[in-house]
């Protein structure tokens, strides 16, 4: 027993876990994955460059002369950057009252949401009353309905009540979200209950324990759900083309519409107006970008 266990402490470690198959095996499979990666970093790149060449082109295109946006054959870089084009757009166009309003319509959407969702939230995730399950469904049922059948009803509703042409038609029907109701009880969902009980123990009322106990673990996903609230709110044409027909009205992307219409034959203005309306959101997806996925990534651990 001794002469078996003096043998097999000769040998290094690493040598009882060598493949049978010998190391030029192992040499192929490290040459196959190192290709294997390198095919899908290829495809990820075409991928990614296939789908910004489009926003390339558009701010790209923002800088050239008249004559050289319609150029045939295409002209990639501009022979002069034309700054001006900028300063033009905004002096013959009201892009800047619109880019206010998106701003005062976005945040207020985007606060009414996050309150609402978290509320909801927490009242589906945590407390227990009669058809919780079944209104939730209900709840959940109306983002299988396109948004162009809710807007025939949301639209004679707005009318009856003489809101058309108003700040209030284009924010009070988005300060509820189902996606947002369904993000917030996902994640408490994941919370302790043991921590809730705890602080009814103490005498916490239900507001307290949303307030102190809540909100501060909930902070990820209300940011992640925030930054999707403000870039759809942000982006939204269709809604906002039926209700406001008066210029001072007008949010970014339907100010850019109307733009179309009067100065479509200018397609160095238009990519303009088009690159400025962007950059808010891409800007605030740049910075809190790491915010939103980590909140993400948080929402989906469990359900």
């Amino acid at each position: 027993m001794a002469e078996v266990e003096l043998e097999r402490r000769s040998y290094p470690p690493s040598a009882r876990f060598v493949s049978s198959k010998g190391p030029s095996f192992l040499a192929s499979m490290r040459v196959r994955r190192i290709f294997v990666d390198t095919a899908v970093s290829f495809f990820i790149l075409v991928g990614a460059f296939v789908m910004a060449s489009p926003l390339l082109w558009m701010v790209i295109t923002a800088f050239k002369s008249q004559e050289e946006a319609r150029a045939i054959p295409l002209k990639l870089f501009p022979t002069v950057w034309r700054w001006q084009n900028f300063v033009e757009i905004w002096q013959v166009t009201p892009l800047g009252r619109a880019l206010l309003n998106s701003f005062f319509i976005g945040g207020c959407v985007t606060a009414g949401v996050i309150i609402t969702s978290t509320i909801s939230g927490y009242a589906f995730a945590k407390l227990r009353f009669p058809g919780r399950d079944i209104l939730f469904m209900v709840i959940l049922s109306t983002m299988m309905v396109p948004f162009f059948l809710q807007a025939i009803p949301l639209f004679v509703i707005m009318a009856r009540l003489g809101w058309i042409n108003s700040y209030q038609a284009l924010i009070v029907p988005g300060l509820c979200s189902a996606f947002g109701i369904f993000v917030m009880r996902q994640f408490m969902l994941t919370i302790p209950t043991d921590l809730i009980d705890a602080a009814r123990i103490d005498g916490c009322s239900e507001f307290g324990i949303l307030w102190r106990i809540m909100l501060p673990l909930i902070k990820s996903a209300a940011a992640a759900l925030g930054i999707f609230t403000f870039v759809f709110s942000w982006q939204d044409l269709f809604w906002p083309l039926l209700v406001a027909k008066k210029p001072d009205y007008f949010p970014a992307q339907l100010a850019v519409y109307y733009i179309q219409g009067q100065y479509g034959d200018y397609t160095s203005l238009l990519m303009a107006a088009g690159t400025v309306t962007i950059l808010p959101s891409l800007i605030m997806f740049l910075i809190l970008q790491e915010r939103m996925v980590k909140g993400v990534a948080l929402t989906g651990l469990k359900g």
